[in-house]
């Protein structure tokens, strides 16, 4: 079983290196023009996507800082002594 997983592995990882890179790309990504409409939105795509990603990430650590804030208040720790 083992040596089947190993060999399974390798075969993987040569197919992986032995792939020509031209044909990992995309007509939209590799060779069109930028200009055209289909250039454009998926630019967009990537902006808005990047905008989600943000927005929740940014939302996460608000509601850590949240916790933290709630925390320190439970246990008894005024938060206008910490700041100078």
């Amino acid at each position: 079983m083992t040596k089947q997983f190993i060999s399974a592995v390798f075969f993987a990882s040569a197919l992986v290196v032995l792939v020509p890179t031209d044909s990992l790309g995309c007509p939209i990504c590799f060779g069109a023009d930028p200009d055209s409409q289909i250039g454009q939105s998926v630019n967009w795509a990537v902006f808005a996507l990047l905008g989600i990603t943000g927005g929740v990430l940014s939302g996460f650590v608000g509601f850590m800082l949240h916790l933290v804030k709630r925390s320190r208040q439970t246990l008894g720790q005024d938060l206008d002594r910490d700041r100078p």
